[in-house]
């Protein structure tokens, strides 16, 4: 399976993610899973699975400093766990690739109501609902084994986008791309 196809199932399962996973408003659910047959110990070095390693799964405009943004973060992740970025990927053992995407749900919250009298002999319970949209941002890193181009490693995760996320873009890519890389590499 080439990296494209493998790109393409990525965004298929982050689809499927964001439809089983019910994200509130605010809050990062991440998620992690590998080829239990790989010994991530023997990777020494990555390089980007090209020059522009992000694929965009949405429709929308994606602001021109994300990539630089993500390509920065997980660098500095994957560095810190030992890994030495270079510049080729032939020289390379783990190729690296980033997937974005969004759904768009309604997500209805009740509120208790409060007892109403009704003229002189009754009373009638009143609950409040409220109905809005919710965004749900969603990334995923993937890893690819250079030398056979299966997908060694995907870590993604789901994320309520609010404004203040969208507007505190760098502190988010690095607090996002900091939870993925704890679930790397697997424990095995």
């Amino acid at each position: 399976m080439n990296i494209a196809n493998l790109k393409l199932l990525a965004v298929i399962a982050l689809a499927c993610l964001s439809t089983a996973c019910a994200v509130r408003e605010g809050s990062t659910k991440v998620f992690a899973d590998y080829d239990s047959g790989t010994r991530f110990d023997t990777y020494r070095t990555f390089a980007w699975e090209s020059a522009n390693p992000l694929v965009v799964a949405t429709n929308g405009v994606v602001d021109p400093r994300l990539q630089p943004s993500l390509m920065k973060e997980t660098a500095a992740q994957l560095s810190s766990k030992g890994l030495r970025e270079v510049k080729s990927k032939l020289d390379a053992d783990l190729l690296v690739a980033f997937t974005i995407g969004s759904t768009d749900t309604l997500q209805e919250n009740n509120f208790p109501g409060s007892v109403q009298p009704i003229g002189t002999v009754g009373q009638s319970y009143r609950e409040s609902s409220e109905i809005r949209e919710v965004t749900t941002g969603l990334l995923s890193v993937d890893m690819f084994n250079r030398t056979n181009r299966s997908r060694v490693w995907t870590g993604w995760a789901a994320t309520g986008l609010t404004i203040d996320v969208r507007l505190n873009q760098q502190e988010e890519v690095k607090s996002i791309i900091t939870l993925i890389m704890e679930q790397f590499p697997p424990a095995t």
